[in-house]
């Protein structure tokens, strides 16, 4: 592994030990409260640092065993490190609430990142390092949220906004959030109706986890006015027809018309050549409407199809298929294949969990978790505190037996 210099940090503070604490939990997805989340803590750690600390320290850093002593300094640097600081101070500053939100020097690098966009040219859609680039702002956006309306509007203006950072990277955990609220930019700046479909497609996900019954009635009725070219991108037919499933699972609509169109849709639909960004096919965008509408038998067609299209899958495709092998083991374990179910489960890294969708990934393993195998009363607590963070009430009953 690469060497890293890493920075110093004097004796943590308590107010600056919590700061920390909750920073980690931020950047791990969910509370740390058991032995287990410490041995997948230590090993996300390492995937994401190159620096190992041994799972016993972190069951004493987060007080789950008594220490005598505080954290060693080479702790701490790991610690601040994996939640994307140079330094403990750089990561203390970013918590403080500016009185008016944006301070200058964050005017000054929000123009910088929205010149990236406006000045970048790419040739095609899938380009690695702007998509790293993008994926970068985003953490940042979190971590600022301040800043993060100038900044959706100005890049919804741009084609590379819109193609990056609306429909490559659409950030899942926050649609209730500065995310949702940016879709409307997307979809005022776009011209197509398709591009229109998939901006109201995704407000109609929000609405549905939400248990927002008249704002997805709202957004699903703009789908229905518009028409959704044979020539779209596969992962907006994808998400036009798990609109047209969620919105008729909440209206208690039979969906059989609605599966047997996706599906004769699908069956048209040629393989993209190399190999695709999964978030970019039908399948993924389809897979998890189907899940969470209770159609596993369809779901795992989908899903089994795409694993076996697409094989080899890239190290940054690794989050993707993770998600897949979770929703793959929920339906499994739902249609009563429960060894296979389990296997699955095993073989899940939740280390690996898309940085976009994590937190709503970690609800639904830590639901099939207690559904498998008897969970814990931590682990319910997990859930809870998740789901109303995230606002999506409506997991609070997708795996009740």
């Amino acid at each position: 592994m690469t060497s890293v210099m890493l920075p110093i940090i004097d004796e943590i503070q308590p107010e600056l030990y919590f700061i920390l604490r909750h920073e980690i939990e931020q950047t791990f997805g969910k509370r740390i409260t058991t032995s287990r989340d410490c041995i997948e803590l230590a090993d996300e750690i390492y995937q994401r640092t190159s620096f190992k600390i041994n799972a016993n320290t972190l069951r004493r850093f987060f007080s789950l065993v008594k220490s005598q002593y505080p954290p060693s300094t080479a702790t701490k640097n790991i610690l601040t490190l994996y939640c994307g600081f140079s330094s403990f101070d750089e990561l203390a500053a970013s918590k403080k609430t500016l009185s008016d939100g944006v301070n200058k020097d964050s005017a000054i690098f929000l123009k910088y990142l929205i010149t990236l966009f406006k000045d970048t040219y790419l040739k095609h859609g899938n380009d690695e390092t702007f998509t790293s680039i993008v994926m970068l702002t985003i953490k940042y956006l979190v971590a600022n949220e301040g800043l993060a309306e100038n900044f959706q509007r100005a890049i919804s203006k741009t084609k590379s906004g819109r193609e990056y950072y609306y429909e490559k990277l659409p950030n899942i955990d926050k649609l209730n959030s500065f995310y949702g609220d940016g879709l409307r930019y997307y979809i005022n700046e776009s011209r197509l109706p398709e591009k229109k479909i998939y901006g109201y497609s995704l407000l109609c996900l929000r609405d549905w986890l939400n248990g927002n019954d008249s704002g997805l009635k709202t957004n699903f009725d703009v789908i229905r006015r518009l028409s959704l070219s044979k020539s779209a991108p596969q992962f907006i037919q994808g998400r036009y027809f798990a609109a047209h499933l969620l919105y008729i699972s909440n209206a208690g609509i039979n969906s059989s018309n609605v599966l047997a169109e996706a599906y004769k849709t699908h069956i048209a639909l040629r393989p993209i050549s190399g190999s695709p960004d999964l978030s970019q096919t039908f399948e993924y965008s389809f897979s998890e409407a189907l899940i969470l509408t209770g159609n596993f038998e369809q779901a795992l067609y989908y899903i089994d199809f795409l694993l076996s299209t697409y094989p080899q899958a890239s190290q940054k495709e690794q989050p993707l298929r993770n998600h897949l092998l979770l929703l793959k083991a929920i339906a499994k374990a739902k249609i009563g294949v429960q060894q296979e179910a389990e296997a699955i489960y095993y073989m899940i890294n939740v280390s690996q969990f898309s940085f976009l969708s994590k937190k709503m990934s970690m609800v639904l393993a830590l639901m099939l978790s207690r559904y498998i195998k008897a969970g814990t009363q931590d682990n319910l607590r997990q859930i809870t505190e998740l789901i109303d963070e995230l606002g999506f009430l409506r997991l609070r009953t997708l795996l009740g037996k």
